[in-house]
C-alpha cells in the first residue's frame, strides 16, 4: 500500500506511516475531550504499541521515531531513516508488528489478529515540509472528535454516479442539494467584460448561500475559491484523483469541512492531468450545476 517501485526503502529519508487495526481487535484507545483540547487514552494494547513503535532505534540505530499517534483503529508515526538500511524500512515495520503481537496475544490470548495485513506509507518529497507531516499526526484526535461532533460534514461515499460514471464523495453530501449551485469555468478567451459579469454572478451566489462547483484549476478560478471562502461560502470540490483507502482532507479543506462548507468529489478510477481532463471535469460542474 503507497509502495512506490522507483523509491529505495534502504534510503535516507523520511516516511508516514500508517497502520490499521484488524476488524475483531479491541480499539487500542479512546479519544475524548473536545477539538480544542483532545484526550487520548490508551489501552493496554495501545500502550504496547507505544513501546513497540518507541522501540524503532533498537531494531536499527539510524530509525529515529519524530511523531506519532495511536487512535482508536489506527497508528500514524513519522520516522527518519538517517542513514542507509541494511534492509527495506517494510522488513523493521513487519518486526514491530509482529513484536507487537507476540506480546498482545501473550496478555490477550483470545486476539488473533491485531493489525490488518502490510501499512500505508508515504516519503518525504523536497516539496513537502516536515512541519505538515507532524501537524497532521498530532492533530488527529482533534479531527476525529470534529467529526463525531460534525457528522453531517464528514460523510463519505464511494458509488456515487455522476454523468453516468463513478465518484466518491467526502464532505458535506447535503451540497449537492441545494438548489442554488454555479461552475467556476473560466476559459482564455473569456474577454475582461465576460469575466467581470461572471464575477458578479459568482459572488453573488456564494453571498446569498449558493454553491460554487468547479476544480478551480486555472489561478483565476483559485481566486475565486479564496473570495468564496473568505466569505464564508460553499465549494464543491472536483478532483481528478480518487480518495486512499484511509485518506483525510489536507488540513485547509478539513477545516472548511468542519464548518459545512465543503463537498470533494473524486472519481473511482485516477484521470491523467491535461486538457481532456480539465475539460471533462468541468463537464461534470456544468451537469452538477444543472447546466
Amino acid at each position: 500500500m503507497g509502495r512506490d517501485p522507483k523509491h529505495d526503502y534502504r534510503g535516507r529519508s523520511i516516511y508516514h506511516i500508517t497502520i490499521c487495526k484488524a476488524p475483531a481487535c479491541p480499539p487500542f484507545s479512546k479519544i475524548s475531550g473536545s477539538p480544542a483540547c483532545p484526550l487520548v487514552s490508551r489501552t493496554i494494547i495501545g500502550e504496547i504499541i507505544e513501546q513497540q513503535i518507541l522501540n524503532f532505534p533498537n531494531l536499527h540505530p539510524s530509525l529515529q521515531i519524530l511523531q506519532y499517534v495511536i487512535m482508536p483503529d489506527h497508528i500514524h508515526f513519522a520516522i527518519f531513516a538517517r542513514d542507509y538500511l541494511p534492509r527495506a524500512l517494510g522488513r523493521y515495520i513487519g518486526m514491530m508488528k509482529v513484536k507487537a503481537g507476540q506480546l498482545i496475544r501473550a496478555a490477550y490470548p483470545e486476539i488473533t489478529d491485531i493489525f490488518i495485513p502490510d501499512f500505508y506509507d508515504r516519503y518525504l518529497l523536497p516539496s513537502h515540509k516536515l512541519q505538515t507531516i507532524i501537524n497532521y499526526i498530532q492533530d488527529n484526535p482533534k479531527r476525529l472528535l470534529e467529526r463525531i461532533q460534525n457528522p453531517l460534514f464528514f460523510q463519505r461515499l464511494n458509488n456515487l454516479e455522476i454523468k453516468g460514471s463513478q465518484w466518491q464523495a467526502y464532505g458535506n453530501l447535503q451540497l449537492l442539494q441545494n438548489p442554488f449551485k454555479g461552475p467556476v469555468v473560466i476559459h482564455r478567451s473569456d474577454s475582461e467584460a465576460i469575466l467581470n459579469a461572471k464575477n458578479r454572478r459568482w459572488k453573488h451566489l456564494y453571498e446569498n448561500g449558493g454553491v460554487l462547483v468547479s476544480p478551480f484549476i486555472s489561478q483565476a478560478e483559485k481566486e475565486i475559491r479564496r473570495e468564496c471562502e473568505d466569505a464564508g461560502g460553499k465549494i464543491i470540490l472536483i478532483s481528478n484523483q480518487p480518495f486512499g483507502e484511509r485518506q483525510k482532507p489536507a488540513a485547509h479543506d478539513f477545516e472548511q469541512c468542519t464548518r459545512g462548507s465543503l463537498l470533494i468529489l473524486a472519481p473511482v478510477i485516477p484521470l491523467p492531468p491535461g486538457r481532456e481532463t480539465f475539460l471533462f471535469l468541468n463537464s461534470i460542474a456544468e451537469f452538477i450545476s444543472g447546466i
